[in-house]
């Protein structure tokens, strides 16, 4: 038996979610460095395989993370 589908906690683990505080009491919000699976899912680039769009974005999304210049997004942020 192949089971080709990840466990959700691996997916975001691939894309850097992780919980943090609101500061609205014990409240939760998940932020991720990249979407999340449900997100990419529905976003205009997921066309079934990686192309050239998906690494430009992507590259332009690293090199803002790695100079500083972006923050881990909401759900909300993403969409």
């Amino acid at each position: 038996l192949v089971d080709d589908t990840l466990p959700e906690d691996v997916l975001d683990f691939i894309c850097g979610a992780y919980e943090v505080g609101t500061g609205i009491g014990d409240q939760i919000a998940i932020r991720s460095w990249f979407p999340r699976y449900n997100t990419w899912d529905g976003s205009g680039l997921n066309v079934g395989h990686w192309n050239d769009e998906c690494e430009e974005w992507y590259l332009k999304r690293r090199n803002e993370i790695l100079a500083g210049k972006t923050k881990p997004l909401s759900g909300n942020e993403w969409r």
